[in-house]
């Protein structure tokens, strides 16, 4: 069961990435109130590419079921917390550190440490 199904219309607050995997589209948006804080406090490049990172299936499967996410990113000492809505994905916040605490019920996805060049 989706936690958050209908507490937010489509369009609400800012939209921050439209992408496409295979032909599917898929939109990150934030509320107002988080973006503001999201822009202040971090770098919302690599807010949203810990989100692609989740890659196509995992995409695919968390959008079909309307998946909480916890996306732990390591590298950057931080944690993103997101929901599916479809092919929407609503940033509900942002921890700054990777070691959390995570809702039963959430996801959870662990980027690996990149380590090395190109």
């Amino acid at each position: 069961m989706r936690r958050y199904e209908g507490n937010l219309n489509r369009n609400h607050g800012k939209k921050l990435l439209n992408f496409n995997f295979n032909g599917r589209n898929f939109e990150i948006r934030t509320t107002d109130h988080t973006y503001e804080h999201l822009e202040r406090k971090y770098d919302l490049n690599v807010v949203c590419g810990d989100i692609v990172a989740l890659g196509k299936k995992r995409l695919y499967d968390y959008a079909e079921r309307g998946e909480d996410v916890a996306i732990i990113d390591q590298d950057n000492d931080l944690t993103v917390i997101i929901t599916f809505e479809g092919n929407q994905i609503r940033i509900r916040t942002v921890i700054d550190k990777s070691n959390v605490w995570v809702k039963r019920g959430t996801r959870i996805f662990k980027l690996r440490n990149y380590k090395g060049g190109f």
